[in-house]
């Protein structure tokens, strides 16, 4: 009876424990989120929190399909926005692939940040030198020529020699230099990126992307030294006394140049080529006060050109650039929910006020869009606070950033803690915590955990009743005499055995 009574205690605790691990797993998910909710309510009510939605006045069209872009060639390419950094088409952008002499505007960004352009660089023996020089400008060991000599002729003719000298001056040698474009690039935000070299020369380490060059390109079109050099279609470096000759050079990117390739608005690029990198292109256009930057890599032949001009024509069409400074700040507004002096003596308010938007906010738009069918999430400044409430709107659209603006908010919506505030162009409602879908997962599991214990130590449990119900059922019966009185005998017999043989107890 005991044993019986012990299997059916363990029945029931494996049967409710299957039970849980089989009941709907939304209950498990809402009963923590409830408790997460009360604790989050909890904190509000002791130190109130003040909400902000940022809304839009235009009129939203309802339509977020972004222009489908065309069809290129290369494996890999972007054409991106330059002042928001928007992406506007995307095939495989974070593709590896080697980018060839396009590295040369990685190298020329580090010496503009890094020299005056009056300095003077001297050409070390590696540079006249080395094993694969690819091209160049004939330099000899020992000449001197300006920081901006040096940049036009890597920009312009891709001078391999030039690029080294300016590496070893800037970084004490190529290892040194090739650090410094690593760390540059990272703090950029490109992930896809190692740079071994100034040049691009090939090295199966030296690798980047569409996208990354993308990034570094962008980068490079703040400095106007940049502009003037990339778009500068002949130059000529003049004799010195630490350098005899003159240097013509003319650029290398066919858009920029008259004839078959040119495109209008092209106004920088750079284009590289090695047998194993085949052609890369970085190309930088302008229409309608919007500047486009093209990337495409491991393109075959002359049809490098033909996908940038495919992309630039996608671009001009189907995008605008839209001033929010300008267009938004007589639409903009902040609806302000805000609880003060705690649970008990607080109260709640909501207030919609007016925000000024400063200038150089900019949204990238299909053709088709309006302002009221971007998304905007607002991002306090916290160590800015004190100077005016300052904050950032960053827009989205149809699931894409599309550009980002300052504003300036009252001093009475500063939150003292940094957060991140969805802005909603709907009325401001309770928020609702979604359901994780890690919770009925670890329920789960710990459902089957719990049910494999508990039918473990049920078997454990039943097996051992048994066992002993078996055992006084088998000591008391004759049987059971008969067995012992044999194991008996059997010993007496080992022990004499053992005594015939000599052994002594």
């Amino acid at each position: 009876m005991k044993y019986r009574c012990g299997f059916t205690i363990t029945a029931v605790c494996l049967a409710v424990s299957l039970l849980a691990a089989s009941m709907p797993m939304r209950t498990f998910a809402a009963s923590l989120a409830a408790v997460e909710t009360a604790e989050n309510e909890m904190e509000t009510e002791e130190t109130g929190t003040e909400e902000v939605t940022i809304a839009f006045s235009d009129e939203e069209t309802g339509a977020e399909a972004w222009p489908e872009g065309p069809s290129i060639a290369a494996p890999s390419g972007v054409l991106m926005e330059a002042s928001t950094g928007t992406v506007l088409y995307d095939k495989n952008m974070h593709e590896q692939h080697y980018p060839a002499s396009i590295t040369k505007i990685l190298t020329a960004l580090l010496a503009i940040e890094n020299c005056d352009m009056d300095e003077m660089v001297t050409v070390p023996h590696e540079a006249v030198y080395m094993e694969d020089k690819g091209s160049h400008i004939a330099l000899d060991e020992g000449e001197q020529l300006t920081v901006e000599d040096c940049l036009y002729a890597i920009l312009l003719a891709s001078a391999n020699d030039a690029a080294y000298a300016l590496a070893v001056h800037i970084g004490g040698s190529i290892e040194g230099f090739a650090d410094m474009m690593n760390e540059r690039a990272q703090e950029l935000g490109c992930q896809d990126s190692h740079f071994t070299n100034p040049h691009g020369l090939p090295d199966e380490d030296h690798v980047t992307s569409a996208y990354d060059m993308a990034l570094i390109t962008r980068e490079a079109l703040k400095y106007d030294i940049f502009r003037t050099i990339s778009g500068t279609t002949f130059y000529e470096i003049q004799p010195s006394a630490n350098q005899p000759d003159l240097i013509p050079m003319s650029h290398h990117h066919a858009m920029l140049l008259s004839g078959r390739y040119h495109y209008d608005g092209v106004f920088a690029g750079k284009n590289g080529y090695t047998t194993v990198a085949q052609n890369t292109l970085v190309t930088c256009a302008e229409r309608n006060g919007m500047d486009l930057i093209c990337v495409t890599m491991e393109t075959q032949g002359k049809q490098v050109y033909a996908d940038a001009a495919a992309l630039f024509d996608y671009g001009f069409d189907h995008f605008k650039l839209v001033d929010i400074g300008q267009d938004a700040s007589d639409s903009l507004t902040a609806s302000i929910h805000a609880r003060t002096g705690g649970v008990e003596s607080g109260s709640v308010v909501t207030e919609e006020i007016p925000v000024q938007v400063e200038e150089d906010g900019y949204a990238v738009l299909p053709d088709t869009a309006v302002l009221g069918d971007i998304q905007p999430d607002l991002y306090y400044d916290t160590e800015n606070a004190r100077e005016g409430a300052r904050a950032t709107l960053e827009y989205s659209y149809a699931g894409r950033t599309v550009g980002q603006a300052e504003i300036i908010l009252p001093a009475s919506l500063v939150i003292p803690e940094e957060t991140e505030i969805p802005a909603e162009t709907e009325p401001v409602q309770e928020p609702v915590r979604q359901e994780k879908s890690s919770f009925p997962w670890l329920y789960l599991i710990l459902g089957i955990v719990g049910a494999a214990a508990l039918a473990g130590g049920g078997y454990l449990l039943v097996r051992r009743q048994i066992w002993k119900s078996r055992w006084r059922r088998r000591r008391y019966s004759g049987k059971d005499q008969v067995y012992r009185r044999h194991v008996r005998q059997n010993n007496v017999y080992h022990v004499q055995a053992r005594r015939r043989r000599g052994w002594k107890r």
